[in-house]
This record gives structure tokens, sequence and C-alpha cells, in this order.
């Protein structure tokens, strides 16, 4: 199955940002900015690579619902 291109900057998206909050855990606190910085970062440069614009998140709570929709669904697929 073929992501499309609004799952695919999700996907993109979930991965840096999850790899940003497991590196909180064990960062100071004054650190966690820079963390932040560097998910956005480098997710802009993947999208960038797959010919994408990072996604508007303006409306967070939308953004968020189908961050978890795509979670779940990649975690369905992983258990195949």
């Amino acid at each position: 199955m073929n992501l499309t291109n609004r799952e695919k900057q999700l996907v993109t998206l979930a991965y840096y940002q999850g790899s940003c909050d497991n590196a909180k855990v064990s960062a100071r606190q004054e650190m966690f900015s820079l963390l932040d910085k560097a998910a956005i970062e480098s997710a802009s440069r993947v999208l960038e690579e797959l010919g994408l614009e990072y996604p508007d998140t303006t409306e967070l709570k939308a953004f968020w619902n189908e961050m978890e929709q795509i979670t779940l669904y990649l975690c369905k697929e992983g258990n195949r």
C-alpha cells in the first residue's frame, strides 16, 4: 500500500518528534528547545528530499488526531 503525501508528512514528523521526545527523557531541560529545533529541521530536510513541505500544524487538534490515526496504522502494519 502506498502512502499519500499527507501520510508521508505525518510519518516523517512522527518519527522525528518521537526521536526528540525519547532524547528529552535523558536530556537537561535547557536542551529541550534545541532538540525541538533539531527535530523540525531534520523532518523538513527529509520532506524536502521527498518533494514535500513541512505540513501546516496550526490546526493542532486536527493535526494530532490525524497523527494518531497514522501511528495506529503503522503499529498495525508492524505486527503483520
